[in-house]
Parts: C-alpha cells; sequence; structure tokens
C-alpha cells in the first residue's frame, strides 16, 4: 500500500470512529433525554416520560452506530506502536472490552423503559443491567488514564499535548456543566461517553495528520 493509500484509509478509519461516536451521542440523548430529568435519579423514572419513538430509534441507533467507534481507536492504537507492538494491541483489546459493555449496557435500557411505562418494579431487572454501566464507567475512567499516561510518556506518535484531551477529562468538563449550566450539561452529560471519544478521536487526527505521523 502507498503512502497516499495508507492516509487515505487512515482518515477512512478516523472519519468512521468519529461518526460512529457522534451517532451513538445522538442515539443516547433519543434514548434518554428529556428536558429537565435528574440523571442521577436511580429509579430511572424519567424513562416514563419518554416517546416510544424516542425509545426505539435511540435503541436501534446506538446497538448499530457506536461499535464503529473502534474504527478510529484502531488508528489510535497504531500511533502507539513506538511503545510495542504487544502493548498497542493490548490496548485495543480493553477498548473492544469497554465498547462490548457500553453497548450491551446501551441495549439494555429499553427493556428497562418497557418496564416502568408498564408500571413494572425493576428491582429485579438491575442486577443484569447495573453491573455493565459500572464496567462502561470504571474501563472508560481507567482506558483514559492509560492513554493520557502513555501519551505523555513521549514513546508514541502522538504529541504531548493531545494527553490534555483524553476522553475521561473531555468527560469531566461535561458533567462540571450538568451542575453549572444544566441547559446544556443535561444534554453534554447524556451524550458525553460518545461524545467525549468523538472529540478525542477528532483531536488524534488533527493532531496525527499535522505531524504527518499517519
Amino acid at each position: 500500500m502507498t503512502t497516499t493509500q495508507s492516509t487515505k484509509m487512515t482518515d477512512f478509519l478516523f472519519m468512521l470512529g468519529i461518526a460512529g461516536a457522534v451517532l451513538g451521542a445522538a442515539a443516547d440523548v433519543l434514548l434518554l433525554y428529556i428536558p429537565g430529568m435528574d440523571m442521577l435519579d436511580r429509579s430511572y423514572a424519567f424513562f416514563t416520560e419518554i416517546p416510544y419513538e424516542g425509545l426505539i430509534w435511540g435503541h436501534f441507533l446506538g446497538i448499530f452506530t457506536i461499535p464503529l467507534t473502534l474504527a478510529g481507536y484502531r488508528m489510535v492504537c497504531h500511533a502507539l506502536e513506538p511503545m510495542g507492538g504487544n502493548v498497542a494491541w493490548g490496548v485495543f483489546g480493553v477498548v473492544v472490552l469497554v465498547f462490548f459493555a457500553g453497548v450491551c449496557y446501551h441495549s439494555s435500557l429499553i427493556f428497562v423503559a418497557q418496564a416502568l411505562k408498564d408500571g413494572q418494579n425493576i428491582e429485579n431487572l438491575r442486577v443484569y443491567f447495573e453491573p455493565l454501566g459500572v464496567v462502561l464507567i470504571f474501563g472508560f475512567a481507567a482506558l483514559s488514564l492509560t492513554l493520557m499516561i502513555l501519551i505523555l510518556s513521549l514513546k508514541t506518535r502522538y504529541p504531548r499535548w493531545v494527553a490534555l484531551f483524553n476522553p475521561l477529562f473531555i468527560y469531566l468538563f461535561f458533567a462540571a456543566a450538568y451542575f453549572y449550566l444544566p441547559q446544556i450539561g443535561n444534554i453534554l452529560l447524556i451524550a458525553g461517553f460518545n461524545l467525549a471519544n468523538a472529540l478525542f478521536l477528532f483531536v488524534s487526527w488533527i493532531a496525527l495528520r499535522k505531524k504527518n505521523l499517519l
């Protein structure tokens, strides 16, 4: 494969990953958002107010688009290869695991929503979906911090400043907006995991392209 072909393929994979993350964020908003909702309410009562159309579109859109984000993360791990191929592929394996848990969690929420709309108690359902949420949260945080540490080590193709745009830091900014600018932060927090991935992939693409390191 020529350098031009390689660059085009890399651009395509980054764009596919970014598009998947953006569409995943849209899916989360369709599935979870209503104005003035309390995202910290573990009763999930907000589901009773979300229209069925939003639930259905959010459910299927997320299932089929969130995994596309892995295409962009494949190129992120390519940028880590100077640290060693085993490290890069190990990181990608963790990425796949976190996204697997995330998609499973996303796909389970519609059943919680349906149960609540039918007036059922969801206590017996928590054991099936909440552990996936825990894996997603802690996996997302661990992955983000790992990427930050690796990028700061100067043994990757990344410039060091990209570490400041790791997904966890971006998500924490969204979380702060939830408390201080709730009108905007409400949506940002819901879309936060996927939107943070989209922004990190975009910054990665720009930084690596500018350095001609793709």
